[in-house]
């Protein structure tokens, strides 16, 4: 069995790299072009700014799932082959 550390964002964005990239940076993405739009269109920041907090807090909360996801199926696929 390994420890808990080989599970690292690199190996997970290196077996998952869609699924990785969709859910850690797309949304930190969305919410920058968020921002552009309100600064570009002279609307209320606070509105944009908000979205892009709850947007970035998203990310943080899928990613932190996935690690445990890609932990979980790391430890069945050693179980497998032990």
């Amino acid at each position: 069995m390994t420890d808990n550390g080989d599970v690292t964002f690199r190996k997970m964005l290196r077996e998952w790299p869609v699924q990785t990239s969709l859910f850690s940076f797309g949304p930190v993405v969305l919410a920058a072009a968020q921002l552009l739009n309100g600064f570009y269109f002279g609307s209320t920041l606070t509105y944009h700014a908000l979205f892009g907090v709850v947007m970035v807090a998203f990310a943080v909360l899928v990613t932190r799932h996935h690690l445990v996801t890609f932990r979980i199926r790391q430890l069945e696929n050693e179980s497998r082959n032990f």
